[in-house]
């Protein structure tokens, strides 16, 4: 007979438990593109994780709509309502080419930095969440790329103390943070273990926007929110899990790097 806790711990880990993350809020987004998320998570009762980005200086981003001057009190509002409040990084620009810690994206408002200059975009960040009265629970890097430096000034100039990222199929204990694994950029039906489901937005296509809907009426019950998730130690299976993802991740990116260069060769 297996032990009590053995049962107990399985079943916290493998159960099927979905979270969605909205990122890139900013003063001056299309508006109406998130108003459209919110009103679907507030029908079904879901507490999104929203990545703020708290001195946006992203060209992109600053182009996407008018400026809102009421940008903070919206945001107050939304953690209000149970929203979940992350630090989407500093200002949303990319400075260099490193991967980081998952090797997800050639670039990085992060990785690669010397620490005392990620200090400096932490502090001033948890600033001006302070200033605005916004409590952050989470950190989300921009391009999900930073190192363990960009950790350790979170450690010194915040209260965080969860990431949101990953690329493992359960929440885990890491480098002393609570991970929290980004795996999906859509929904997709699963059968167990906990799966975020990241969506942009300002880019996010109407049919997207759909299937998400449809998803969400089928499957509502399954979403969580933070307090809901349990967390286990990372181990050594997991360093060879996630090795394992990120090297396919690079193959791939290489493959399709050659597809496209030999393309360009003359036939």
């Amino acid at each position: 007979m297996m032990p009590a806790n053995f049962s107990f711990e399985f079943n916290l880990n493998h159960m099927l438990q979905y979270l969605i993350r909205l990122d890139d809020l900013c003063p001056t987004n299309d508006i109406d593109k998130w108003q459209r998320f919110f009103r679907l998570f507030d029908k079904y009762k879901i507490k999104p994780i929203i990545a703020v980005i708290p001195d946006n200086k992203d060209p992109k981003l600053k182009s996407r709509g008018k400026f809102n001057s009421n940008y903070w009190p919206m945001v107050r509002g939304l953690q209000s309502k149970g929203y979940i409040m992350g630090m989407h990084g500093y200002n949303h620009c990319y400075v260099n080419r490193n991967s980081g810690i998952l090797k997800m994206n050639k670039r990085s408002e992060f990785a690669g930095l010397p620490s005392q200059i990620q200090e400096q975009k932490i502090k001033a960040a948890a600033a001006i969440f302070r200033r605005e009265k916004v409590r952050p629970s989470l950190f989300i890097a921009p391009a999900h790329t930073f190192d363990r430096n960009t950790l350790m000034a979170l450690e010194k100039y915040t209260d965080i103390k969860v990431i949101s990222d990953g690329l493992l199929k359960s929440p885990y204990v890491r480098f002393g943070f609570n991970w929290i694994p980004v795996q999906l950029s859509e929904v997709e039906p699963k059968t167990e273990n906990t799966w975020t489901f990241n969506y942009h937005p300002e880019t996010c296509t109407d049919s997207a926007f759909d299937e998400l809907e449809d998803f969400i009426v089928k499957y509502h019950k399954h979403f969580v929110s933070l307090d809901d998730l349990s967390f286990v130690n990372y181990g050594w299976v997991d360093f060879i899990k996630e090795k394992f993802c990120i090297y396919k991740r690079l193959i791939r990116g290489y493959i399709s790097f050659l597809l496209v260069e030999a393309e360009k060769i003359p036939t």
